[in-house]
Parts: structure tokens; sequence; C-alpha cells
């Protein structure tokens, strides 16, 4: 028996372990990191991996659920664009195991580029999509999720948002546990490697399995008691309710488990039982665009279309649509003592900073495309011109540069990004002659979503070797903490880029510093010969350094110095030393 306080990750990896799942892949992401770390926890006998990519998790999981056996798969929205590809197939071609794909969605953005929502890829593939409210209910829907897969032999999506995944419960689980499901590959040639004839066949199957399930799981009409009725997924759900018992407010309440296959039948009965239907729902009207005149919600303009779903703003929603007053209190007073909001910064003594301050002193006129991970913040330094996905600052370093010929181009990549999606794009820029920099952030670990591994600590594959594989003849390898040698490197591949039409690679090399912080800890100190130039804290932005206004100079905060001395190297009034 299992009983704890648990975070909805957490229930999602122990409803997955309950379920006999035999093996878990995963890529990390907020907010679904979680999820694998807990499955190992829970099961360290069962078969847990990080995988390279969204889509290569995805296919391992599948290709293990083809076989009989029954697999978990993670990753977060923008993670489900990777995997866009594998996820459309094998929602034809189906399961003979069972198989759950979690992705988590980020409704706000909290820690993402977009507010997209996974159930939109869920109705677009023909995927089951389950939809839970709280920790709890990410666990039933989890369990159940595999049910479905096991009886309609379907792969199913799980779909948490963040305050889901990140929030916690006391939960209890009774001894419920399966055996992991092993299976066996049975040849099936149109189905497993259907053509576009057998694709077809599938596709009717699989229409005429998502109707038996709609039926099965159609929302249930409570007694009525209102004219109005809110119909709600997710943790919408959970906050309408408390907004509607808190408040007492004229609703019936519907939960929607499975936002996808609807029941048509469902729909044409609540229209007939209320006069007004209100569909609350994170983000897009996936469940809204099943109804018709009767109903509000995002398609009329009722819902904000961006920005997470609060108790405030549903509130405000549903006294509206019943057409009452709602009283709030006054606004909050700002004081002297509210805490100040400030931008997020990398960490003192990152070695992507001073990465940032080399390409700006090698190239002072250059383009500098960048990549998802915590050194996006390069933004601070005017040193990340752009930021799109996972991988393109190679492909749009190579895009750039040939709209911008005469203008020098440095990307920026993370080591786990670089083996996500960065070796396709500089291979392509090899295979087409693209003078670039590419300049590799090597932080030896995936330091934004929780420090999972990188391929390059396992001992058999280097950056290095993954580089000249894709073709690379200009690698250079350089201690980003030696600025004077990170500006030299950076320098003469610009110059081979330019020369020899190609791209060239420097890896600046720097275990994340929140790991070593506290090893050898030196203190800077800076002297009376400072002149205030502003560099050390503004130009080179460490967090580390503030402005004595009284005194009119910089000074260094002791509690935040990590003793990394590369401002020593900044400092051009060699106003900063070594504390002694």
């Amino acid at each position: 028996m299992v009983n704890g306080f648990f975070l909805g990750n957490e229930l999602i990896a122990l409803a997955a372990v309950d379920s006999g799942v035999k093996s878990a892949y995963a890529y990390p992401g907020t907010p679904s990191s979680e999820i694998l770390l807990a499955f190992s926890k829970f099961a360290p006998e069962r078969y847990a991996q990080w995988s390279l990519n969204e889509k290569i998790a995805l296919e391992l999981a599948a290709g293990e659920a083809i076989s009989g056996s029954s697999t978990l798969c993670c990753m977060k929205m923008v993670g489900l664009n990777v995997a866009a590809d594998p996820l459309f197939s094998v929602a034809y071609t189906g399961v003979d195991g069972a198989m759950v794909l979690v992705s988590a969605d980020d409704p706000g953005p909290y820690s993402s580029q977009t507010e997209q929502d996974s159930r939109m890829y869920a109705v677009s593939a023909k995927m089951p999509v389950l939809d839970p409210c709280n920790p709890q209910d990410a666990y039933r829907l989890t369990m159940l999720g595999y049910q479905i897969s096991e009886k309609y032999r379907l792969p199913v999506m799980v779909r948490p948002v963040m305050r889901v995944c990140h929030s916690r419960q006391n939960f209890e689980a009774g001894d419920v546990s399966k055996e992991p499901i092993h299976g066996q590959f049975s040849k099936n040639t149109p189905r497993w490697a259907a053509t576009p004839k057998f694709r077809r066949i599938l596709h009717e199957k699989l229409n005429k399995n998502l109707d038996l399930l709609a039926a099965e799981m159609a929302p249930k009409i409570p007694e009525k008691r209102y004219d109005m009725a809110v119909v709600a997924s997710g943790y919408a759900y959970a906050m309408a309710k408390d907004v509607i018992n808190e408040m007492n407010l004229p609703f019936d309440m519907i939960k929607v488990d499975m936002p996808f296959p609807l029941d048509k039948q469902f729909v044409i009965e609540a229209e007939m039982v209320y006069d007004r239907i209100v569909v609350l729902e994170e983000t897009f009207p996936v469940i809204e665009h099943n109804f018709t005149i009767k109903t509000v919600g995002r398609l009329t303009g009722l819902v904000p279309s961006e920005g997470e779903l609060t108790v405030d703003i549903i509130a405000d929603i549903l006294f509206k649509t019943a057409g009452m007053t709602r009283k709030t209190d006054k606004a909050e007073i700002t004081t002297s003592e509210t805490p100040v909001q400030l931008k997020p910064r990398l960490c003192a003594g990152c070695g992507h900073r001073p990465a940032f301050y080399a390409m700006k002193l090698a190239a002072p006129s250059g383009i500098f495309p960048g990549d998802i991970g915590c050194y996006t913040l390069g933004v601070n330094l005017d040193a990340v011109d752009t930021c799109i996905c996972m991988g393109a600052s190679v492909t749009f370093a190579e895009a750039m540069k040939r709209s911008n010929p005469d203008r020098p181009v440095i990307c920026t990549i993370g080591d786990s990004t670089f083996f996500h999606t960065g070796v396709a794009g500089l291979t392509n820029a090899v295979v087409n002659s693209a003078p670039i920099v590419v300049a590799i952030l090597d932080n030896e670990t995936t330091a934004m979503t929780g420090f999972q591994p990188v391929p390059h600590k396992t001992g058999k594959l280097t950056i290095e070797q993954a580089c000249q594989g894709a073709g690379v003849r200009h690698i250079a390898k350089v201690d980003p903490y030696n600025l004077k040698k990170g500006v030299e490197a950076l320098k003469q591949a610009l110059a081979y880029a330019h020369t020899d039409n190609s791209p060239a690679v420097v890896i600046f090399t720097k275990e994340c510093v929140t790991k070593t912080r506290y090893k050898n800890k030196k203190i800077a100190e800076i002297t009376d010969a400072c002149t205030d130039c502003t560099i050390c804290y503004e130009k080179f932005e460490c967090p580390a350094i503030y402005r004595d206004k009284a005194k009119r100079m910089a000074k260094i905060d002791e509690t935040a110095c990590v003793g990394c001395m590369v401002c020593i190297q900044v400092c051009p009034q060699k106003a900063i030393g070594v504390k002694k």
C-alpha cells in the first residue's frame, strides 16, 4: 500500500506502475519532468529511459506497445510537436498491449514558448484524451487510460496542466498494482506496415472504436436544479466547482473526463435540459466546438482566448452569465515593503554568461540565434536574438547568414538540446556550406528541468564525435571562465567559417554552477579603483554584483558570489581581485 502527500506527476507515475507498465520513456520538460523520476522511484526494477527527444520516446513506447507490452510516454506539450509524426500513425495502427501518452500543458505560459493545447493534437490524430482536474483525478484517469487502451487496443493521451502536475494531495492506494505486462511481437503486415490502402481500413476501424468509446465514456447529466450548467474539464472544473459552491451560484456542474471523443448524444441531451451552458476548459475550445448557440465560452468571447484561467476569471464569467453583480475586495496596496519583481537571470558563476560575453566581444556586429534552455536568458546580455523551438538556433543561423552575408552569425545551443534536435541542423549546415559558428554551451546536464542525464556523460559518445560525424572539421573546446581564450576561439572559428565556407563549432564546457558553487569557494573583492562603469553588474549582469548607491561603486554580494572570478577579467579598471 502506498500513501502520502503526492504531486500530480507522482500519482500519474504511480498509476502507470499500478497498471502494469513495463517500460517508461520521456524527454524532460516542465511541467512533466517529475513523472519518469517518480516511476523509477516507485518501480526501480522496471525500465525507465530519458530519450534523446520526444519523437524517439514515443516511437520506443509505441514499439513495445505494438509488441504487446504496457508502456508510458511522457513529455510537455511543445515536445508533442516533435513527436507529432509518429503520433498520427500510431493512432491508426493502435497497439497490442497498452500505451498512455502523457502530454503536460502549460497555460499561462509559465515555462514554455506557447499555450498550445495537447487535446487539439488528440482531436486531429483521433486519439482519446483524458483531462484530470487534480492529482487524485490524475491517478484515476491514468488508470482509466490503461483500461481503455487495453480494451480498445488504442493509445490514450492523458493531458494534465501545470496546476495538476505540480499540486499535491493526500493519497492512499490499495493493493492494486499489476505485474509488468510483457508481450511478444506478432506479425501483421496490413496493420503494422500498412500501405495507404490498408490505412484507410485502419482509419475506418478507428472511427468505429471512437464512437463506441464515446458512448461508454459519456458524461453524466445530474438531476436538474438550475436552468444553467457549467460543462468543464481538467483544472477548470476544479476551480469552477469551488466558485459555484462557495458563492452559491445557480449552475449545475457537469464534469467531462474525456474531451475527445465526446458523445454526440450527451451534447444533444445537455442542450435539451439547459437554457444556457458555460464551457470552461484549458486552453482551446475542444469541448465547446461540439455545442451550438445555447453555449457560451471562448468561441463567444466570454472566456479569454489567452492566459491561464484563474478563480477570479471564472467567478467573473459565471457572475456575468447569471446576470449577477460580484462584490470584490479592494485592490492590494503596494508599499515600500512590497517585493520587487526581478527579471530571471543566469545564476552567479554560470559558465554560459562569459560564453555570451565572449561572443559579444568577438563579433560586436554579430547576429546571435538562440535556443531553448536556461541559456535563453542570454537575451539579457543582448546575445540571444531569436528563440523559436528546440534546435532552431542552428537552422536559423544558416538561414540568417544567407540573408545577412556580411554579418557574422554565432548561434548558441545547449548540450542536451544539441543531441535533441541540433545534430540534424548542424548536418544540414555542413551539407549546404553555411559559414556559421555554432557555440555549444555544455554544462554537462539538463539543468533547466531537473538535472536529467545527457548522452555525452555516459562515456559512450562525445559532443566532438557527434560534430565530426556531422562533417564539421573545425572544433574547439574551451573553458568559458577563461574569457580571453573564449574570445580567441570564437574569432578563429569565425575566420575558418568565412575562409572554408562551412560551419565551425566552439564547445564551452563548464559543469552547471549549481552543482559546484560550494566547492573551493573564493570570493571576489572590489577595490576603490572602481569607477562605477556599470559593466560588471549591467553589461556582464552578474547577480552577485550590485551598485552601492552611497559609495557610487560596484559591490560584491558575498552570499551570492561563487568564486568564478570572471569579473576580474571583465573589469576594464582592474578594480576587482580575490579577497584574501
